[in-house]
């Protein structure tokens, strides 16, 4: 079963997602993100920021057990992992060599996966 929705940014800009044996698809269209936390078990999270931006640092906390996470990022976002990895995988299948980076817009990854992965892409197609 897949939830999907739209991310209204309440007054925190911040999002909060737990999946349990499921899949969850969120387009964040906030403007101004702050980060959030993210909770996987057996479970799979898709984030879609095509349409929101940050202003600085974003942090987007993420534990997941037996889980997948996909983060879809506009190209001009640099994102950095601080994740603890076991038996776990993180890959960022954007583009190599993106010109676009802008400093100013990084999102941070922290969290801990077991037997779990991460993805960054760009776009879906």
């Amino acid at each position: 079963m897949t939830n999907t929705a739209a991310f209204f940014a309440n007054p925190t800009d911040c999002i909060d997602s737990n999946t349990l044996f499921g899949e969850v698809k969120k387009i964040i269209i906030s403007k101004d993100f702050k980060g959030g936390k993210i909770n996987n078990v057996f479970g799979k999270t898709e984030l879609d920021f095509t349409n929101a931006d940050i202003q600085g640092l974003a942090v987007l906390d993420i534990s997941e057990t037996f889980g997948e996470t996909v983060i879809i990022v506009p190209e001009d976002w640099r994102v950095e992992t601080d994740q603890t990895l076991i038996m776990a995988t993180f890959e960022d299948n954007r583009q190599a060599g993106v010109q676009k980076i802008n400093p100013n817009k990084v999102l941070i990854i922290t969290g801990c996966s077991i037997f779990a992965s991460i993805k960054i892409i760009r776009r879906l197609y």
